[in-house]
């Protein structure tokens, strides 16, 4: 009707202020938390489409709806000495006093967010429907919404895209809250035998749970590859644990346009072969050499900050094995711990590139916070934010000790030519399912990205 196309164009108006405003912000986590602007307009927008019964529609306004800043250029922080003195500076408090440490985070911020530089909004529509069919070529996406409380799904498989309720959010956020215990029940060093076993029972349990809840009711994925796109606490679900993707291909997005985005984008393959070691780890030394043998380079131990910033800055690919850290409070500080302190997501904005693909041997890596609109900020969504294709990194705590083997495996078929997807897919399949503590350790990790 007349009405509704006109309430449409308003909202669609609406927006486009609100993104002009993000868009101008010069430091993320202002642009991220402004998307809270955005929400009201957004929901609006996909209950309008829902009473067209149009599922093009709600995919459209779904699509409006989440991780809108990942789409805008990034921002431009300021390359002064005073921003890179402040970042050498977290890094010498980092064992320090709590407090000395907030206030020296609580500075950088500051100094980001009054010096940076906005960019402008592209006014990107939402990746088209045919486009996407083009793009996914044989894959099936599988987008989650959730409504009014209920968690739904839109999935696109072939030429057909349909819509359809799976249940309530909350059951599925209980059973996401039981994986964390019962991986690091299982992976823990001194842990009983039978509580290993009872761990693993519960992990079993609550994966065939989940898997009726968000994938056995949608039997067009058929045995084909995934690109999954989550909502709320499904972003950190290590999804291999899951029955329907055992030992399937699967990518985890921020939205289908950002997916899009980064797999019809042409690969990086300049550059060289990064690996690097932080200290502290029991196997990273020995993890990193096995890595860097498979690609022919030398790997970095202990590796310093300043040292491995300028081999991102140059790589195609790298492997980062080091201790990880989620900063619920200040996710810009996200940390991989290397030789000289913690390399934070600040560090990683301030430069001009990043390699296409990206493995992180890290607790946590591939862990962000969730904002309004499915907006994301961790270490992980950096890389992704600032050119990254693929990242490899976990959604929860992993064993160091276990997770050589899987890198090794997971190396390997990348050095082959398979894609990051299916190479973790891969690896995961190589691992032996009577060993504990090596299924926590291969079960965190997800392919984000393409």
């Amino acid at each position: 009707s007349d009405g509704t196309r006109g309430a449409v164009a308003a909202l669609k108006a609406g927006l486009r202020v609100v993104d002009e405003h993000a868009a101008s912000l010069g430091a993320t986590d202002l642009r991220v938390h402004s998307a809270a602007h955005r929400r009201d307009l957004t929901e609006l927008g996909l209950r309008t489409a829902v009473r067209t019964g149009r599922v093009a529609r709600i995919f459209e306004w779904a699509e409006r709806g989440r991780a809108r800043t990942l789409l805008f250029r990034p921002v431009r922080p300021p390359d002064d000495p005073v921003l890179a003195e402040l970042l050498v500076r977290v890094r010498e408090a980092a064992h320090g006093p709590p407090g000395r440490l907030a206030a020296l985070e609580r500075q950088v911020r500051d100094h980001c967010r009054i010096h940076g530089d906005g960019t402008g909004a592209d006014h990107a529509d939402p990746v088209s429907l045919t486009a996407l069919r083009a793009a996914l070529a044989g894959r099936v996406l599988v987008q989650y919404v959730q409504w009014d409380g209920v968690l739904h799904a839109l999935t696109l498989a072939g030429r057909r895209l349909r819509w359809r309720p799976l249940g309530t959010a909350t059951d599925v956020t209980a059973l996401l809250d039981r994986l964390p215990f019962a991986l690091h029940r299982m992976a823990r060093p001194g842990v009983r035998p039978d509580s290993k076993a009872a761990a693993a029972t519960l992990l079993r349990a609550t994966a065939a749970r989940l898997d009726e809840l968000l994938l056995r009711p949608l039997p067009e994925i058929g045995d084909r590859p995934l690109v999954v796109v989550p909502t709320g606490a499904l972003h950190s679900l290590p999804w291999s644990i899951l029955p329907s993707c055992a030992g399937r291909p699967v990518s985890v997005a921020p939205s289908a346009t950002s997916w899009h985005e980064a797999a019809t984008r042409a690969p990086n393959r300049t550059g060289d072969v990064l690996v690097a070691a932080g200290p502290g780890l029991s196997g990273g030394t020995v993890e990193a050499a096995e890595v860097a043998s498979i690609h022919g380079t030398t790997p970095m131990s202990d590796a310093t900050t300043a040292v491995v910033l300028d081999g991102l800055a140059t790589a195609r690919l790298a492997h980062l094995a080091a201790h990880g850290t989620l900063s619920a409070q200040n996710p810009l500080f996200s940390s991989l711990l290397l030789a000289d302190g913690p390399l934070v997501g600040y560090d990683l904005e301030r430069l001009p590139r990043l390699p296409d693909t990206v493995v992180l041997a890290a607790c946590d890596s591939g862990r962000s916070v969730v904002l309004a609109g499915d907006e994301l900020l961790g270490l992980g969504v950096t890389f992704l934010g600032r050119g990254t294709a693929s990242l490899v990194a976990s959604v929860v705590p992993v064993p160091d000790a276990q997770t050589a083997p899987l890198m090794v495996a997971l190396h390997h078929a990348l050095a082959q030519g398979r894609c990051p997807a299916d190479a973790l897919a891969a690896a995961q399949r190589e691992v032996p399912g009577d060993d504990p503590a090596a299924v926590a350790a291969a079960a965190g990790f997800v392919c984000l990205g393409r």
